[in-house]
């Protein structure tokens, strides 16, 4: 109760400075607003302060002094340094007038400004006082008579007391009544602080006389302490030789005044006091003269970080308490229900409750003295050898750990105990003491609870899987797996009873072992007679439980499963709606194995959910074999839908192609009897013409002049004209006769319909043959320019393939191309084609074999086909150095300009074993989705009633299905397109 009563008192004392402290703030605040420049000095006739409006007029600043001497002597050297020298020494002996008797005074002085100029002031102090009437020092402050009119800038004015009157009278007149306000208030202001302050200094002496009449009274000793444990303050009290003498331990550490461990356990208190501002006490022993003595430290927390402490000798009433507290603890110990025990540091049993007994069944006698660890279960020992360890180290009771200690009976009981340690008067670790009770119950209940929480989910997980499943072979192994893990057991195998066979036998589905354990039957099939007794009791539905083998009364039942090291087995039928028999088997292989009822009722849960789930799989199974079967049929329907169409679309365009090969060849033969009559006689009459020519001629010359008769006639038929003339006829006729003849051979050989099968043809031939034919399409037509055809064959050998369907095939690429071309120039793109003949200067380059389509044959075609293919062999470099690439849509280029005509380039070459012709035209090009759908059969971009859709898919069937080749498409929208055939160069010709 005293020391709480010092501690109040002391806290208050503090409060109340701190107040104090505080109010000098307010009031240094409220003078650095205020509109006047205000001054204080303390009793030693020292300044003490100058208000922000002063230091501002002056242009000064105070430092952050390290002491308040400093900050006087700072003071005093700012007004000195600031007062003008000729009126310094006037100033201060005004003051020190003042000084001597407490007077106020006023007195006139030069100050200088901040920006350094001297202005006159007048300045007015008053004294101060205490609330006990003791001198404080003084307060002024200060106006600015620079301004005024009057001559108060001179130092005229008599310099005594008696002009504070005449002086006040004169500053009421040079200022205005607003101004005189302002001062009123802030002097107002200034005094209701000065008031407050005095107040407050007269109740902290009066605590103060309280505090000191206390502690007179007051039997502990008591100390006032840092943070550092420096003593501040300290009384004795009643007790007598502490090792601290009162006129010695002021400033001293306390550690110095006492004993090393005692000072290092109050410096530990100290630290605890100052962390959590709660009080601490402890109690320690010291080593005196006559013996030792006990004593009680009691430690308070204080503002600022102080500390109270309070000792009190205990001495005299230890004993008594001992005793009691003997009686008790013994009385406790004796009746409680817990295990108490004492260890040794080496962790031997220094004391057991005699109620060990009753509990472990071991008497007192067996356990104490003896090393706890044979007691504990060898699992457990690191445990309580580790939670030891930890309140050795930290000295700090731990939490509470769970063991199994052993019975004198060899059975395991589950214990939970709480330990801490004991220590000597230097904090010390002697000895462990601990209280232990039963928890086997409740951890029994809590593992029948885990396992029964175990086995609800085992289900759930199986009904689950179930749900989400219905592949029964998934399903088998999930349960047998689960069920393997959960009951510990050595052995679990599923069989199928397969009662459909002629000789009935039990089939092993799955099984999970221990890896210790032979297979079981070793894949091998068991028949009803090696296990008559299980097999007849799964197949009437009876569940078989067996403990102990050694226990059978079936004798080929008992061997077969002690064959596979049975000691204990259970098994559990699965009888589905279908009709369906499967068992469930669980072995176990070391000892003894009770089967509880509630794993047992499990695993019936677990059989009925298998069947349900079994059904399911059977009739998910069904189902999907339905719909597969559906499906497929659907598919072989559909796929014999495209094919009959595709072959009906290929019948019709072989039809087509049939009959118009058989109308070209008719039109071929027919053509090609009147015209081999032609030509065969053109030869002839070329030979008569001349003899008649040069019979006329003889004529001529025998017969001149000739009669008046012939020479009308000779004029008449221009006879001269008529000579040169007739032999070109002639000529010319020939010619036509050849190129008829040509023509009748490219429809012959175009329709091909005396070569069925593969045999070795020119590849080039058929493609010129199509081109002839096409010739019609590539003239110069009203809206549509020539189509140029740039030929670039290589050097390729005879081919073996179906001629006349790959002369189609050339006519179905060719066609679109042409159709491409015109398309893109009647809609007005004509300057979309793709040049890929331009070099930078603006030259064509033509082709190894390039001829441009026409049915007149003349000398000056013949001369400029010569003159491109010169200039093909010198410019080819060139071409291919400016991007030229077979086989790839060009690009164009800024230098290569833009064409304003269409081509169309064929190319033919060699690759490994394969023969490549590629087709490309200068179109517009395609998009990416309908390339890939070209070779789609009645796929078609042309309007309706111009394209069936069937040419390209033909195409495709021919080159890939009729000759093991390829065909595709290279193309982008504005960049062209180009066909690429492959077919092998060597196939098996047909015989």
């Amino acid at each position: 109760m005293f020391s709480k009563k010092v501690q109040s008192y002391v806290k208050q004392s503090i409060v109340e400075e701190e107040e104090i402290q505080q109010d000098e703030k307010v009031f240094c605040q409220q003078a650095d607003i205020a509109p006047l420049m205000i001054w204080m000095s303390g009793c030693n006739a020292l300044y003490c302060y100058f208000n922000s409006n002063w230091l501002k007029f002056t242009g000064t600043h105070l430092t952050k002094a390290a002491s308040a001497s400093a900050l006087e002597e700072e003071i005093g050297n700012i007004w000195t340094g600031s007062v003008h020298p000729e009126d310094r020494q006037r100033c201060e002996d005004i003051y020190l007038r003042a000084f001597a008797t407490y007077d106020s005074f006023q007195r006139q002085y030069r100050l200088r400004g901040a920006d350094g100029e001297y202005r006159w002031i007048l300045d007015t102090a008053a004294p101060r006082f205490a609330a006990d009437g003791s001198f404080v020092g003084y307060i002024g402050y200060c106006i600015d008579l620079t301004g005024v009119p009057i001559g108060i800038g001179q130092p005229s004015l008599t310099e005594t007391y008696s002009l504070s009157t005449n002086s006040s009278h004169r500053l009421r007149k040079i200022t205005d009544r607003e101004q005189a306000t302002e001062l009123a208030k802030a002097l107002e202001q200034l005094q209701a602080e000065i008031s407050k302050r005095q107040a407050v200094e007269a109740q902290l002496r009066q605590k103060t006389s309280e505090f000191a009449a206390i502690l007179q009274v007051l039997p502990d000793s008591y100390f006032r302490l840092d943070a550092d444990g420096s003593i501040l303050d300290y009384k004795q009290g009643l007790i007598e030789s502490l090792y601290i003498l009162p006129e010695d331990c002021q400033g001293k550490s306390l550690r110095e005044c006492l004993p090393t461990a005692v000072g290092d356990r109050f410096y530990q208190a100290i630290n605890q006091v100052l962390e959590t501002q709660y009080e601490v006490s402890f109690e320690y022993t010291l080593p005196l003269p006559e013996e030792n003595n006990n004593f009680e430290a009691r430690l308070l927390p204080l503002p600022d970080r102080q500390i109270i402490v309070l000792i009190r000798d205990t001495s005299d009433n230890i004993q008594a308490a001992l005793i009691e507290s003997n009686a008790k603890f013994r009385s406790i110990v004796e009746n409680a229900n817990n295990v108490i025990f004492a260890l040794t540091l080496e962790g031997i049993f220094s004391y057991v409750s005699p109620n060990w007994t009753e509990i472990f069944g071991h008497e007192v006698a067996e356990v104490e003295g003896k090393s706890f660890i044979p007691f504990i279960h060898p699992d457990d020992v690191h445990i309580c050898v580790d939670y030891f360890q930890r309140i050795l180290t930290t000295g700090e009771k731990q939490k509470a750990i769970e063991y199994r200690v052993q019975h004198k009976n060899g059975s395991w009981r589950w214990h939970t105990s709480n330990s801490s340690a004991i220590k000597d008067a230097n904090g010390n670790i002697l000895y462990f003491v601990g209280i232990c009770h039963d928890t086997t119950d409740r951890k029994e209940a809590e593992i029948a609870l885990r396992e029964s929480a175990q086995r609800e989910a085992l289900l759930n997980r199986l009904s689950n899987q179930i749900r989400a499943s219905l592949d029964l072979n998934h399903i088998v192994e999930t349960a047998v797996q689960e069920i393997h893990n959960l009951f510990e057991i050595d052995r679990c195998v599923f069989f199928w009873y397969r009662q459909d066979a002629d000789v009935p036998y039990w089939e092993k589905v799955y099984e999970v072992k221990n890896s210790f354990l032979p297979c079981l039957l070793n894949d091998q099939e068991a028949t009803n007679g090696e296990i008559e007794l299980i097999a007849a009791k799964t197949l009437n539905g009876e569940i078989i439980c067996i403990d102990d083998t050694e226990t059978m009364g079936d004798s080929i039942a008992q061997q077969f499963l002690q064959d596979f090291g049975f000691t204990a087995f259970m098994s559990l039928p699965v009888h589905t709606q279908s009709g369906e028999i499967g068992a469930f088997s669980c072995g176990y292989c070391s000892g003894l194995r009770p089967w509880l009822n509630n794993e047992v009722e499990l695993l019936q849960a677990v059989t009925v959910q298998l069947a349900i789930a079994i059904d399911q799989a059977k009739l998910y199974t069904q189902s999907r074999i339905t719909a597969q079967t559906a499906q497929d049929k659907a598919q072989q329907l559909e796929s014999a839908l495209l094919e009959l169409q595709q072959t009906q679309a290929q019948l019709i365009q072989t039809e087509k192609m049939s009959s118009l090969g058989q109308l070209v060849a008719g039109i071929a033969h027919e053509i090609n009897n009147p015209v081999n009559f032609i030509y065969g006689n053109i030869s002839h009459a070329s030979e008569y013409t001349k003899d008649l020519l040069h019979l006329v001629e003889l004529y001529q010359q025998s017969y001149c002049p000739p009669t008046p008769e012939i020479d009308r006639q000779i004029n008449n038929i221009d006879l001269d004209f008529l000579r040169q003339d007739l032999p070109k006829i002639l000529e010319s006729m020939k010619m036509g006769a050849e190129r008829i003849r040509q023509i009748v051979l490219s429809l012959r050989n175009f329709s091909r319909l005396d070569e069925d099968g593969t045999k070795a043809v020119d590849i080039h031939e058929g493609m010129d043959s199509t081109l002839l034919l096409l010739q019609n399409r590539l003239k110069a037509k009203p809206g549509h320019t020539e189509i140029q055809v740039i030929r670039d064959y290589g050097n390729l050998p005879p081919v073996v393939c179906h001629a006349g369907q790959m002369n189609q095939v050339f006519m179905n690429l060719l066609t679109n191309a042409i159709d491409a071309l015109e398309e893109s120039y009647s809609t007005g793109k004509q300057s979309t084609y793709v040049n890929s003949h331009t070099l930078q200067k603006g030259v064509r380059v033509a082709s190894r074999r390039e001829a441009f389509m026409s049915l007149v044959n003349n000398t000056e075609q013949r001369t400029n086909e010569r003159q491109l293919l010169l200039l093909s062999e010198t410019l080819r470099v060139a071409c291919f150095s400016e991007g030229v690439q077979a086989g790839k849509p060009i690009q164009r280029t800024a230098s290569q300009g833009q064409m304003t005509f269409p081509q169309i380039r064929i190319r033919s070459l060699i690759q490994e074993d394969h023969v490549i012709i590629r087709i490309a035209d200068n179109g517009p090009g395609m998009s990416e989705e309908v390339r890939k759908r070209l070779f789609d059969p009645f796929f078609t971009t042309k309007p309706v009633g111009k394209g069936t859709g069937m040419g390209l898919s033909i195409s495709y069937q021919i080159i890939v299905q009729k000759h093991g080749g390829k065909i595709q498409c290279i193309s982008a929208p504005g960049e062209g397109a180009e066909f690429v055939v492959m077919i092998p160069l060597k196939q098996e010709p047909s015989t």
